[in-house]
């Protein structure tokens, strides 16, 4: 799928050249994909929308790209019928943390994500999981205990998010959900950030099915999904951008107390963070829990807001 991205760049090599320049000498002029992204592209998500519709269309098998900006996504069309989604907000923040050839390589990674994920079964299924940060050294102790012959368990596959939380990833079975170990990595072929980016993909695609609502209580608001993801609204920069827009650009303050426990209100909403410290500090000691804690958003990124006095020994599980 895709082969024209190996025909251009060729396989295995560092992305740094240009696509070549037609022949024609009077012919109009092609604007050609600079794997170099300058600064000025990467300043939204329509702006590297744009360019990279200019740029890539029209090249080997590639006829279309569609821009989705409710959805933060890029379609890419090839000319035998497949389409491939790819969400921009995880690929923006890589990009704009790179210079030169490390950023020609990052953008190279995310217009051509291994084939090995091309219709893998477990792969579709990889969705991201907000936990706290002490989860990973308990889990990992209860495991060692468990598995008393292999007292070096594979280690789970995270990234940081905020202050005490972290991003997991699971693969969401029908009956069950287990956790992505570096083990599946390499048998996957990818590495961290590509996996976040398919996740990325995936919730998106799961939250259309499942819907996502928002309910009222009081001051505050929560978050209705399916009784499991709720927590997984914190890696939902567009949804946020909208909370914060309906409260007349005051920051969203969020509780994510477990993963179907969110609820959240905005920074200049006196009455609602009172009563938001109250019922974080009611279900701090709730089985799963994730964090009593409160959290900010603003410009794509949670910040601890608020902590709140855990009321007993608190299970992470």
């Amino acid at each position: 799928m895709f082969n024209f991205l190996k025909k251009l760049f060729g396989k295995g090599k560092l992305a740094e050249q240009r696509l070549p320049t037609p022949e024609p000498t009077d012919a109009p002029p092609i604007k050609m994909l600079d794997l170099n992204i300058p600064d000025e592209a990467l300043q939204d998500e329509a702006r590297f929308a744009a360019y990279l519709q200019e740029r890539l269309p029209f090249f080997g098998d590639l006829i279309r790209i569609d821009y989705d900006a409710r959805a933060g996504s890029l379609t890419l069309h090839s000319r035998n019928g497949d389409a491939m989604t790819k969400f921009l907000s995880n690929a923006l923040l890589a990009l704009r943390e790179k210079r030169g050839p490390a950023r020609a390589q990052a953008l190279l990674n995310y217009l051509n994500m291994t084939e090995a994920m091309n219709g893998g079964e477990e792969l579709a299924k990889v969705l991201p999981v907000l936990k706290a940060r002490d989860f990973v050294d308990v889990a990992r102790q209860q495991m060692i205990r468990a598995v008393k012959d292999e007292p070096d368990p594979p280690q789970f596959v995270y990234l940081d998010e905020a202050e005490g939380l972290i991003k997991l990833f699971v693969v969401n079975g029908e009956t069950s959900v287990s956790y992505v170990m570096s083990t599946a990595l390499e048998d996957w072929g990818i590495d961290t950030r590509e996996l976040a980016e398919l996740a990325q993909g995936n919730l998106q695609t799961f939250l259309t099915k499942t819907g996502l609502h928002i309910a009222k209580r009081s001051r505050f608001q929560y978050v209705e999904v399916d009784g499991q993801f709720e927590s997984s609204v914190a890696f939902l920069p567009n949804f946020w951008a909208q909370i914060q827009e309906q409260s007349g650009g005051a920051a969203p303050i969020a509780a994510f107390l477990s993963r179907d426990k969110v609820f959240f209100t905005h920074e200049n909403d006196i009455e609602g963070l009172q009563l938001l410290e109250l019922i974080s500090a009611d279900l701090s000691d709730v089985p799963y829990v994730i964090s009593p804690d409160q959290y900010r958003w603003e410009n794509g990124k949670w910040t601890l807001f608020n902590r709140v006095a855990r009321l007993e020994t608190i299970s992470r599980h």
